[in-house]
């Protein structure tokens, strides 16, 4: 549970996670703008307060059922980059899941709702930065990465291109489309500027 969510009184995390379950279905079938805290509540068998003893509002509980569709592991390290990347892309896009069904429910609101923005933000994009920042320092050390690649820039392809693919395209984040963008995309501008360190090394 991330700290949106109120402190200070015993909790039940099984009436938690209901909440947010129930949250997450309500986002992939209306969406951010026509989710409401009685329709969570409803869908629960609860009363709204129950929601409110919880969460300060509608953008902290979608922050918070979000992030549980999301749950960060430890960054991939299986010794090659590549293979990390994909990884990595592939724990946050399932196409057999209905994450994404999820996550595009809450484009429309993110565009007008500052509060929602600041609450993704913190649940999903900071971890998610920590994680590709990890790998790519594992990369640097190995020798596959130069330590001069701007990798906030980079790092912000995967999301940017992702959201595109979801909401304006309407088409899957599959293993496919996950290896074509790592390939394609991320791997060559995180090696760009020559031949690796290590290649370097070697040819002298």
């Amino acid at each position: 549970m991330s700290s949106s969510a109120k402190a200070g009184r015993p909790r039940d995390a099984d009436r938690d996670r209901a909440l947010l379950v129930a949250t997450q279905d309500l986002l992939a079938e209306v969406g951010f703008d026509r989710l409401s805290i009685d329709a969570v509540a409803a869908r629960c068998g609860a009363g709204k307060t129950t929601v409110y003893r919880r969460w300060a509002g509608k953008p902290e509980l979608v922050a918070d059922a979000v992030a549980l569709l999301h749950e960060i592991a430890l960054a991939p390290d299986t010794g090659d980059l590549r293979t990390d990347l994909v990884l990595m892309a592939r724990s946050w896009h399932d196409p057999d899941s209905r994450r994404d069904a999820v996550v595009g429910g809450l484009l429309t609101g993110m565009v007008h709702d500052c509060g929602l923005r600041e609450a993704v933000n913190k649940a999903i994009s900071v971890p998610y930065k920590e994680v590709f920042a990890t790998v790519v320092a594992r990369a640097v050390e190995r020798g596959e990465v130069r330590g001069d690649r701007d990798i906030d820039l980079i790092g912000a392809v995967f999301p940017a291109i992702t959201f595109h693919r979801l909401s304006v395209m309407a088409e899957p984040i599959d293993l496919d489309f996950i290896e074509r963008l790592v390939d394609g995309v991320v791997v060559p501008a995180l090696i760009s500027g020559g031949s690796s360190p290590a290649g370097d090394a070697a040819s002298r």
